[in-house]
């Protein structure tokens, strides 16, 4: 994905700000008083960059994806794909069909036909969109999405095998634009029509720096598995932009806030907590002709410096879990084989003078650890083995730009965290196979590694999970071997909360369309 995870995640607190008397608060809209909290509040890192779901970067974007629009199929709270806007599917590793439900609406009203789905989708997936969440969604093969409104189906198919399609359908970038929204895709980045939405929220009102409101549609309808959730969703959603942990911790405290990002080191201060997993950690090498990483014995010098369980302890107060791939074991098919990865020994790399004097552009977001303290880590562990080090360390958007445009001369190593709303290992694996970004793909490595591409390809068109875990373990151990990246943490967050509130995610990972008032 786009941006780190750990990264604008890390960024966000949420609060809640009770209210009362009038109708649009809990009122009877005669001036009367009420106890009833309604309204909850939140804090982006920063603003949104765009509210096309094709185009969503940061944290903070795909937060207001799902927010906006509905997708096709959801996770569960336990991890489970169920059904979204189609009610049933059948699926293969060349396409899917779906049968569309009668439920959905747009934000004027308009329901939600096989033909609107067919082309948001068409339009995620058309060249000209140039969406870099295409892959995720489709593969990286050509995609054509019909419909058929009379049979309440529709169909797509992919050129290339790709078995993550269910999984890649998910994502809050494929959520669905409706009519009103494609009309216009270009008022759809910042001055959406609030027709376009498909989702539980509609966008009141934005004022970037400032705050941005979401109220609840009426007419909405949630999914069974939303419906088992305990307590009522809220009627607003309100997000400033910008946090202070230590204030949202007193705030907190006091009762004013009911739902904030706390530090990790202060967990058990608060009794009523919520874990939220929203990606992982890991190196990625520039492995193009302009960066000295092109050398494999250098990536592997530098995995060598590096410590998960220390980076941990400095991100997290040790309570992000150390990964063996890039992700958790709670990913299917990832490996779980320590000694597969580069063992942290860093004496005979400082000893050797490997890295003396090399020139390396270092980029890093400043939202990894508290402030900043994770991409702190790595450029003392460079600078320490005699690495002549330029350090860009930016604002998670500028970050995100920098390491994911199409400029291979930006950087030649950065700290890279994904927001897995797919909670897939193609989310963070497809970054350093297939097709470059700058050629339309995920690949942000730019490596030479044909096998690696091959193994990819295999695994996509696996025709059973046995199959495909299979393929998955020999692209690991390949691009283990290869050091294409290091391995550091799986990043969750922890909220704290007040009595009246419950925040559950979806797959235990981000989804704030979970948050629900109780009480």
């Amino acid at each position: 994905m786009a941006a780190a995870a750990t990264l604008a995640a890390c960024g966000m607190a949420l609060a809640s700000c009770a209210t009362s008397g009038g109708a649009e608060d809990g009122g009877g809209g005669d001036g009367s008083k009420t106890d009833k909290k309604t309204t909850v509040t939140a804090r982006y890192s920063a603003d949104p960059t765009t509210y096309d779901p094709a185009h969503v970067s940061g944290m903070d974007d795909y937060s207001t994806a799902r927010l906006l629009y509905d997708t096709v199929v959801r996770y569960d709270t336990d991890g489970t794909i169920v059904p979204g806007l189609a009610t049933s599917w059948e699926t293969t590793a060349t396409g899917g069909v779906f049968t569309i439900g009668d439920h959905g609406t747009c934000g004027d009203g308009t329901k939600i036909t096989p033909s609107i789905v067919a082309d948001s989708l068409s339009y995620l997936a058309a060249p000209e969109t140039a969406s870099g969440l295409k892959a995720l969604a489709f593969g990286s093969g050509e995609v054509t999405v019909t419909s058929d409104d009379a049979a309440g189906t529709v169909t797509i198919e992919v050129s290339e095998p790709f078995s993550g399609l269910l999984a890649g359908l998910v994502n809050p970038a494929t959520g669905i634009i409706c009519p009103a929204g494609l009309a216009d895709v270009e008022a759809l980045k910042s001055s959406p029509d609030p027709a376009a939405f498909s989702g539980p929220f509609t966008l009141a009102s934005a004022k970037p720096g400032v705050s941005y409101e979401f109220e609840l549609r009426d007419e909405y309808v949630w999914g069974d598995w939303q419906e088992k959730l305990e307590g009522e969703a809220p009627e607003k959603l309100i997000f400033s932009v910008g946090v202070d942990t230590t204030a949202t911790e007193n705030e907190i405290k006091g009762g004013t806030l009911d739902v904030g990002l706390i530090s990790l080191a202060n967990v058990s201060d608060f009794p009523n907590t919520a874990a939220i997993e929203v990606g992982e950690n890991f190196i990625v090498f520039n492995e193009s002709e302009h960066s000295p990483f092109r050398d494999p014995e250098l990536r592997r010098a530098v995995a060598a410096l590096l410590s998960p369980q220390d980076y941990s302890e400095i991100t997290a107060a040790g309570l992000d879990p150390v990964n063996y791939t890039t992700g958790s074991d709670a990913l299917a098919c990832a490996n779980t084989d320590p000694s597969l990865v580069q063992p942290y020994d860093p004496e005979p790399v400082i000893e050797s003078g490997i890295l003396q004097g090399v020139q390396i552009t270092y980029s890093a977001s400043n939202l990894f650890g508290p402030n900043g303290a994770g991409a702190e880590y790595v450029y003392q562990q460079l600078v320490a083995a005699g690495a002549e080090v330029t350090y860009n360390l930016r604002d998670n958007s500028t970050w995100a730009a920098e390491v994911l445009g199409p400029d291979p001369t930006t950087w030649d190593i950065t700290l890279f965290g994904t927001v897995n709303n797919a909670v897939s290992l193609w989310t963070p694996l497809s970054r350093m196979v297939g097709l470059p970004i700058e050629e339309g793909g995920r690949n942000m490595t730019r490596g030479d590694n044909a096998v690696g591409d091959q193994l990819a390809i295999e695994v996509m068109a696996a025709n059973s999970q046995e199959e495909m875990c299979a393929l998955y373990q020999d692209l690991q151990e390949q691009l283990l071997e290869r050091v294409d990246f290091v391995p550091l943490v799986s990043s969750i967050l922890y909220y704290g909360l007040t009595e009246h509130v419950r925040y559950t995610g979806a797959a235990g990972h981000d989804d704030l369309t979970t948050i629900r008032i109780v009480g």
